[in-house]
């Protein structure tokens, strides 16, 4: 058993995972513009609610994992840098606090590496040595396995700075501090945006909603709404050209498409598939797309694997 945290910026999630099946799990309100020490002791203690409901303590398990956002160090336990979110996890001791706390070891990596690898090991990548992960919501994180290993290089950060790369000279600003990011082309956080600058937004039913999801878009967009399908249409055409220079970068057999939008997997796949056959490069028009299998736990299924199915 494996008790997990996976620290969002919304919220945290955290649980118990063994061997791919999450056991429980549950949510708390994050505290990303707060003290990482003071929020880890509060999951701390609903964690250790959960297994004494299951007549366990943290003697019982083999350890503890950890899926943040930022750069992480995975071999030296600790968060480089980040963009806003837990600011002050950098440099915190996470392998000192687990010990302290638990009594455990811990291992910890970047929340979109670790969606892979649970999707990897026990997920829509089973069986492939070499896939890409897209998860699309209020940002856009990124992944990559090749030649059966995560990919991650001497500064930690390969395949996981793919909302920004840049797809738009001059574009917007980022929150990266660049201008013209993947995310400020097409993300949940830029969607208000792209919304209110639409020439069509007086007309259209998302300008009274109030922080409009992908969701509402679609529904707008279904129901005829023509700014909806607008925006829509602009969305997966970014992503998709996006997926298809990550193919010809990385080269994999197939890619997974996390997040909610694979809520509406059945009106978003197909789209990225058209865009890959059109302008992905040879062979390449034939890698593999699909949605994820574990929308929610992808991030605590790959903390747990740290410990039994990755080298360290």
């Amino acid at each position: 058993m494996i008790p997990v945290i996976d620290l969002g910026g919304t919220r945290t999630k955290f649980g118990l995972v063994d061997k791919g099946v999450v056991v429980e799990a549950a949510y708390c309100e994050a505290r990303s513009k707060g003290s990482i020490a003071t929020h880890l002791e509060e999951v701390a203690d609903l964690i250790a609610d959960l297994l004494a409901q299951r007549g366990l303590g943290f003697s019982d398990c083999a350890g503890i994992g950890v899926s943040s956002t930022g750069i992480v160090d995975s071999v030296g336990a600790s968060v480089l840098t980040t963009n806003g979110k837990y600011d002050n996890a950098v440099g915190f001791d996470f392998a000192d606090w687990a010990r302290r706390r638990t009594g455990l070891p811990l291992r910890i990596e970047n929340d979109a590496r670790a969606a892979l690898i649970g999707e990897w090991r026990y997920g829509a990548g089973r069986g492939v040595d070499d896939v890409f992960m897209i998860t699309l919501g209020t940002g856009v994180g990124t992944a990559a396995v090749v030649g059966g290993r995560p990919l991650a290089g001497p500064f930690f950060a390969g395949g996981n700075l793919g909302g920004h790369i840049i797809v738009k000279s001059g574009g917007r600003l980022c929150t990266c501090g660049a201008r013209g990011c993947l995310e400020t082309e097409a993300s949940g956080w830029v969607l208000p945006t792209l919304i209110a600058d639409h020439p069509l937004h007086h007309t259209s039913a998302l300008r009274s909603i109030h922080n409009p999801s992908f969701k509402e878009v679609i529904e707008a967009s279904d129901a005829g709404d023509a700014c909806a399908k607008e925006i829509l249409a602009h969305c997966l055409q970014v992503w998709g050209e996006a997926i298809v220079s990550f193919i010809h970068l990385l080269g994999p057999v197939r890619v997974i498409v996390g997040g909610g939008l694979m809520n509406a997997a059945d009106r978003v796949l197909p789209a990225f598939r058209n865009t890959i056959a059109e302008l992905a490069w040879g062979a390449l028009k034939k890698v593999e797309i699909v949605a994820g299998e574990h929308p929610d736990n992808a991030g605590l299924i790959g903390a747990a694997a740290l410990f039994y199915d990755i080298e360290h």
